[in-house]
């Protein structure tokens, strides 16, 4: 997987270029070791609250951060809102419905609503399939910008 791949490589250029190790930086950010861990190994790629919490304390673009920009502009973003506050707002600023969303994306409906209504956050796989939808930087699909 490319994208898992290229935030494998970022997040430890990072990690690098901040003189740290995994356990340091566990510590630093909250987020248990063993999940650093695992990022790492490429075994997966982190929830969307552990992506913003990573990009947030790198001050880095989410963009940067999965690969998808190459030039990593250190920048202090604004702080997140909820997602589905974010979500409710990007759907009316696009003039556009969870219906048309979930159909054009193909995500389950349950899916769309969970988002919609702050039951859960989608992972960084629908968030690019998000992205793409709205033609949008990652940073501004979720608040950041």
């Amino acid at each position: 997987m490319c994208i898992l791949s290229n935030f494998v490589e970022n997040l430890k250029e990072l990690i690098s270029e901040r003189d740290l190790d995994a356990a340091q930086l566990a510590e630093i950010v909250d987020i248990d070791v063993s999940v650093i861990y695992r990022y790492l190994r490429k075994e997966c790629l982190p929830s969307l609250k552990n992506f913003i919490i990573l990009a947030d304390y790198f001050e880095c673009s989410g963009d940067y951060l999965l690969g998808l920009y190459y030039e990593n502009k250190s920048t202090c973003f604004k702080q997140a809102p909820p997602f589905s506050e974010r979500f409710k707002k990007i759907l009316n600023d696009n003039k556009t419905t969870r219906y048309k969303v979930r159909k054009s994306c193909n995500f389950a409906r349950q899916s769309v609503d969970d988002w919609y209504f702050g039951k859960y956050m989608p992972t960084i796989e629908n968030v690019m399939r998000l992205k793409k939808f709205f033609d949008c930087s990652i940073d501004e699909l979720l608040g950041r910008e």
